[in-house]
Order: structure tokens, then sequence, then C-alpha cells
């Protein structure tokens, strides 16, 4: 007799959530706020892109001009600094503080000979099924997202399923944190029913073709070398575009750099408009405004103030977009040689995979998308630290084809 036990946890916002959950609301407006701005200064400027609606333009410009107003004549350019600087780890902290884990299903599965039976406790109520052996099709493995408020849709886990053609359904039995993990208890209980082990929701090269036709993604990211009876694929520095490096840097860091550039921005601009309109509204203030109109004058306007705290602002600005973007740059190499295909990266060990046992290559879709070369009877290998899914599909496609050139 073989029997399996396992307890799925989901994920419910805790009290810490809801007390957080503002202050994340918070800091998504004013990140909002920071990229529509710097679209719209990116979209006259320099793309010199008329806005669809004029009055978008204005009201931003005006409600900006109010927001440096006030600041200069209340003198809060700190105080505004310091609650953007509170609220920049608050998605962090709701990502890891603010959910439990609640018990979401208790499951028992028992097989004695041919016939196999399930039993799942829910807060709702009770499963049962009773099946024979050949009705189990498959064990799949799963990811699962959940939408998670404030924070939106998010990676809870990794679902091993039972697929049941008689009657035909699917049955949650666990939920691993990690791929691997999955996998290892997928694989020991497909061995124990003696079913097939799949992944479900990937696609391969033939679901993906003609799907990056007119995409802007180069197509040497993945450069492919051919020496003797050896093939390798290798994503170096070179390869992988600085549109593609830059675009990842100013994501990961915007948001520390415009806190310290908005400071000078609000200080200085606020005080123009205090010379401007100071007289119209009572203000004792000087009536004599120095500009500075030569090159470095103009670029001061913008360029953050070199005092301390704005200096490390930039500092922790540039070092976390850096790291961020680190994935973008960084080389990769898949080889095949002597019916071994090996994955080397700096910093992890190797990777390795006998070519008989590895039954495909699959994409799995998502902001942060993987390449995975599965296989059965031994832990997958998985290519990650891609720049996007166009660039998963190009190297979906070198993969296929040298993995069935070995074959012919």
């Amino acid at each position: 007799m073989i029997e399996f036990r396992a307890t799925v946890r989901g994920a419910r916002r805790n009290g810490l959530g809801r007390l957080l959950t503002p202050l994340v609301l918070l800091r998504r407006s004013v990140q909002g706020l920071a990229l529509a701005l710097e679209r719209m200064i990116w979209r006259e400027l320099i793309e010199n892109e008329v806005p669809a609606n004029p009055l978008v333009s204005l009201l931003a410009f005006l409600l900006f001009s109010g927001l440096c107003l006030l600041v200069s004549l209340q003198g809060a350019g700190g105080y505004v600094i310091a609650l953007l600087l509170f609220l920049l780890p608050m998605e962090w902290l709701m990502a890891r503080l603010g959910y439990g884990a609640p018990v979401q299903r208790r499951v028992l599965l028992q097989r004695w000979g041919d016939r196999l039976r399930l039993f799942a406790d829910t807060p709702g109520g009770h499963e049962r099924l009773e099946a024979g052996r050949a009705a189990i099709t498959a064990v799949l493995i799963r990811q699962v997202s959940v939408q998670l408020p404030p924070l939106g849709e998010r990676p809870l886990g990794w679902d091993l399923v039972l697929a049941v053609a008689d009657p035909a359904g699917e049955h949650l039995l666990a939920r691993a944190a990690s791929f691997s993990g999955a996998w290892q208890q997928a694989h020991a209980l497909a061995a124990d029913l003696g079913v097939p082990l799949r992944l479900a929701g990937a696609l391969d090269a033939r679901q993906l073709a003609g799907s990056r036709a007119g995409s802007p993604q180069p197509d040497d990211v993945w450069r492919l070398e051919t020496g003797g009876s050896s093939q390798r694929l290798i994503r170096s520095r070179r390869s992988v575009g600085a549109a593609q490096w830059w675009r990842s840097f100013v994501e990961q860091g915007s948001y520390l750099l415009f806190v310290a550039v908005l400071n000078t921005v609000m200080v200085q601009y606020g005080g123009f408009l205090v010379w401007m309109l100071g007289p119209r509204l009572g203000l004792s203030e000087p009536s004599t405004l120095v500009l500075d109109l030569s090159l470095p004058g103009l670029l001061s306007l913008a360029l953050p103030e070199w005092t301390l705290i704005q200096g490390v602002l930039v500092v922790a600005a540039l070092g976390a977009a850096g790291l961020g973007s680190y994935r973008q740059w960084s080389p990769q190499e898949l080889s095949l040689a002597a019916d071994q295909l090996s994955l080397r990266r700096p910093g992890r060990p190797c990777r390795s995979l006998p070519l008989r046992l590895i039954t495909g290559a699959m994409l799995l879709r998502g902001p942060d998308p993987w390449v995975i070369l599965w296989s059965e009877r031994r832990p997958p290998i998985v290519v990650d630290g891609l720049s996007g899914e166009p660039e998963a599909a190009e190297l979906l496609e070198k993969l296929e084809a040298i993995l069935d050139r070995p074959q012919r």
C-alpha cells in the first residue's frame, strides 16, 4: 500500500497587511506619478510627440507647480523626501509580512493494487475520489499565482496535480515553494503511481511559431557556435543590447533617483514660483531672482544638490539599478557535447543532462520567463535571467534546432 499526505496552504491578508495597505497604495501612486511624468517629458521633449489630450499635460503641470509652491512656502521639502523614503520599502514589507498562510486543503492519497482513493478536506467541505490505476493519466506540475491585494497577481508556488481521465478532472495534491522542490515530490509520486510526469502550461517551439514577428528583440542575443562535434549557445555581454540594459536599469533605480532629483526641482522651481507669484499672494519675498543661463546653470535646475543625503540617494539609486539590471548582462552558455547538454553561469554550479533523457525544450511565460529542458527522470535544466519573452522564444527556437540535429 502506498500513502501520500500533504497540506496545501494559500495566502490571505492579515492584520499587519491591512495596516500596510494604505501605505502601499500611496507608494504606488507616487511611483505612478513619477512614471507618468517621465513618459510625458520623454514624449514631448525627446520624441517631440504631442499628447492626445493637452489637458492632461496642463493638469499635471499645474499639480506639480502647486506642490512645488506649497513645499517652498511651508519649507516642507525635507518632510516630503522623508515621506517618500519611508514609503520605499512598503511593498517589500507587504509581500513578506502582510499575508498569512491559512490551510487551503489537506490531502490523503492511498493506493493498494490497482485502486486509488483520494481524500481532501477543505474549509468548504470534503472531496472523495476512488478510481482505477488505468484512469490516472499523469502527475502535473503547474505554476500557480494568486491575486494579493493591493500587490496584484503574485506567484504562490508550484502545484502538484493528479490528472484523472475517468471521471475527467484534475485534483490538487500538494504545493511547493520552489520548482526544484515540486519536481522532486512529483517525480517520486509519479514513480510510485507508474504514470508520466508533465509540466502544465508550458509551450514548445511549434506553439510559439510566428510569435516573434515584428518584435524589436534582436535575433543574436544567443549566438550559436559550432565546432567539431560540439555546439554552443552563448549569451554574452556584447550580444545583449544597451537598450535592454538601460530599460532594466531605469526600472530598478528610478524611484530613488526620482526622490533625489525631486528635492532639487521642488526647491528651485518652487523658489521661482514664489518670486513670480509672491507679490500677488501678499508675500514679502526678494524682488530679484538670479538665473544662470549657462549650460551648467541650466543643468543644475534638474541635477541633485550634492548634500550628504542627496549623495546617499544617488549612490543607492545607482547601486539598486546596477544590481537589478545585472541579469541583463549576465553571460550564460548552453553546450552540447558527447550527448551531454550543459548549462554554465557565473557563480552557479554547472548543470548537465544526458541528451537521451531530455524530452523537449519548453517555455513558461510570465514577467520573468523560463526556458526549461524537461526530463522526467532527472531534475530539468532551467534557464532563467532572461530579458523577456522575445529572448526566451529565440532561445527556445535555437535549442530545438540543436536538439534535433544530432538525431538525424
